[in-house]
């Protein structure tokens, strides 16, 4: 049949027309609607992650919770995934510095924090240590003689009273003497290491000794690498944690107070419960004890409690003898 008007359409024609206009605005309009919907959901993932990633928290001070504080860090962040725990050293007073004026979420310190000097921070006892003096191979041979623990301290304040540019003279007993030189370090800025050093050694100052020029070391770390690789006799005080986590064979303990054999964990977690309940025996100085804290500025976010509490637990002691010191729990 040929169609004699273009105008008219057969019934059947426009039947066809509008399925296959239905069929194609049905394509267009999923289509649309899959890449909406494609959209949407790339903009949801972006947004969990974003929001997984934005809560964060900055601990800093301490070199000596600064181990203990990275362990537990990368635990607890393996608990809570939407989580990122940042660690940074600095020294104690660096920790508490920056927790009072806000630059830090939860700052650290070896030292302790008094209430009356510093009454914004929430300060919170998450476990202790000591300090010990290392020296190197060179000075395996000596040993600070007898059990007088006040000859001891006595001969160590006269070896750093003696530094002069770093070097003292001293002789096989480390006694300040005309005979061999010896290098002398100590802690170049606010530390709780130094303070309990020069506490014990000193006249009870928690101020370092005056008129010392021994060598000014930045952290823990730095001492311990310094007495470990040096070449020539040096001595230096670090956190027993320093020792304990290396056990180094390249490194001498010694004894002030004690003797060398005396400085184990046994003892010094003794020392650490007299020191802090006032009952048991230790042979190990309770005054080179001393514990370690967290803080915050004001009441701690719900977070910031949330990682002290796991800090804080029974669960946590085997990251703080990971780290080679000791929980709360040990000495309690």
């Amino acid at each position: 049949m040929v169609f004699k008007n273009d105008k008219a359409v057969s019934p059947v024609v426009a039947t066809l027309v509008l399925v296959v206009v239905a069929i194609i605005g049905a394509a267009a309009v999923g289509a649309l609607l899959g890449a909406f919907s494609s959209d949407v959901s790339d903009e949801a993932s972006a947004g969990e992650t974003s929001g997984a990633s934005s809560t964060e928290l900055l601990i800093g001070g301490s070199t000596t919770v600064q181990p203990v504080s990275e362990v537990l860090a990368d635990a607890y962040m393996e608990e809570h995934k939407g989580i990122k725990v940042n660690v940074q050293g600095g020294g104690s007073g660096a920790g508490v510095s920056g927790a009072e004026k806000g630059v830090l979420d939860i700052g650290s310190s070896s030292s302790a924090i008094a209430k009356a000097d510093h009454p914004d921070l929430q300060v919170f006892e998450i476990g202790g240590s000591a300090v010990v003096l290392i020296g190197s191979n060179e000075v395996t041979a000596i040993e600070v003689p007898g059990a007088d623990a006040a000859a001891q301290q006595a001969n160590m304040k006269a070896i750093y009273t003696a530094a002069v540019e770093g070097v003292a003279e001293y002789d096989d007993t480390l006694t300040a003497s005309t005979g061999a030189a010896l290098t002398v370090l100590q802690r170049s800025s606010a530390s709780g290491t130094e303070e309990t050093f020069s506490e014990y050694i000193g006249d009870g100052s928690k101020t370092f000794i005056d008129g010392t020029e021994a060598l000014g070391k930045a952290s823990n770390g730095d001492v311990y690498s310094a007495v470990k690789s040096a070449s020539t006799p040096t001595i230096g005080f670090v956190d027993y944690g320093f020792y304990n986590s290396d056990d180094s064979t390249e490194l001498h303990l010694i004894g002030l107070g004690c003797t060398q054999a005396e400085i184990t964990p046994t003892n010094i977690k003794a020392a650490l419960k007299v020191k802090s309940t006032g009952t048991g025996t230790a042979d190990f100085p309770t005054g080179l004890c001393r514990n370690l804290y967290y803080c915050t500025l004001g009441s701690p976010s719900s977070t910031e409690q949330s990682f002290i509490n796991f800090a804080m637990s029974p669960g946590a002691i085997d990251f703080f003898h990971e780290a080679g010191t000791f929980s709360a729990y040990d000495y309690q």
